[in-house]
């Protein structure tokens, strides 16, 4: 929407904000119950999801048509190409190989989507590595749209009453851990590619997420939970990235603690659930407490 308001201001009659008019039933809707609006689609997001989950299920005879049609979903929507003109000058990061939340328009990489559908599309895989690297801070960890790098009391000036920590880039655990996950998968496939530059990424992130561990052995994924219901959805990323970087159990005391907690949030029905209430709480405190669930069980000592 701010996009559409700056062509707006530029040209009213202008091509570009005549393209953004067509594009906002995307965004705004009318419902049964009023005006909806929603800050994005997640459409290559939710299908690389969707792929992987097809693929572990070992149905391949099965899902045949379905996985083409994904495929080929996923491989035209990878931006081909890095902003217009003098993109650098207007602060705007490289997005040539990487793939959007949405869709290709969307035009704004995330780092967790390449780390992602890198899994399913081997194509062009060598800029979506760039794109990976490229957005690693100094502290060795991921932040979503670009490089954390901004100072931290810019948040002053958050503008909204509703979101926490928006202003400037921050590091999330989802994001560092999925691009663990894919450098790893990449090496086995080209194992000389940038071997250094990715040996290194990869031992910086794991020990971001070592030290990001809470002293209640979970992990609170962003700062206002806005991709997720909280403590047990950032340590299932976590978990993810240091198992695919060699971790175990039995070799790494921050699995160890994370097993614990995690099994002593399950609940009597074997299930996970968690409250809300994590994220304005930012207390895992609040895991066990769900609506109509039964009182988890605690186990150990």
């Amino acid at each position: 929407m701010y996009y559409m308001v700056s062509c707006w201001v530029e040209d009213p009659n202008g091509d570009y904000f005549k393209k953004h008019l067509v594009r906002i039933l995307d965004y705004i809707w009318v419902a049964e119950d009023g005006i909806k609006m929603q800050g994005s689609n997640s459409q290559e997001w939710d299908t690389s999801f969707a792929l992987q989950s097809l693929l572990a299920c070992n149905m391949i005879d099965e899902i045949g048509p379905t996985h083409k049609k994904g495929h080929e979903f996923m491989k035209e929507s990878q931006v081909k190409d890095n902003p217009s003109g003098d993109f650098k000058s207007m602060y705007r990061h490289i997005s040539k190989g990487s793939w959007t939340f949405a869709d290709p328009d969307q035009g704004c990489e995330v780092s967790d989507c390449p780390a992602e559908c890198l899994k399913v599309e081997p194509e062009r895989i060598f800029d979506s590595i760039n794109i990976i690297l490229s957005l690693q801070s100094k502290n060795g960890d991921l932040s979503a749209w670009e490089a954390a790098s901004s100072s931290k009391w810019l948040e002053l000036l958050n503008p909204t009453e509703i979101f926490e920590n928006l202003v400037v880039e921050h590091e999330y655990v989802e994001c560092t851990a999925s691009a663990i996950q894919a450098l790893v998968l990449f090496k086995k496939l080209y194992p000389e590619h940038r071997k250094n530059e990715i040996d290194d990424f990869i031992a910086n992130v794991v020990r971001f997420i070592e030290e990001i561990q809470l002293p209640d052995v979970s992990w609170y994924f962003t700062g206002y939970g806005n991709w997720g219901v909280c403590f047990i959805y950032g340590s299932w990323f976590a978990l993810g990235g240091l198992a695919a970087a060699g971790k175990t159990y039995n070799n790494c005391l921050t699995i160890h603690k994370a097993v614990e907690f995690l099994l002593n949030s399950q609940f009597n029905d074997d299930g996970w659930g968690e409250s809300y209430i994590s994220c304005p709480a930012k207390s895992s405190s609040t895991c066990p407490i769900l609506k109509n669930c039964d009182t988890p069980k605690l186990r150990g000592p």
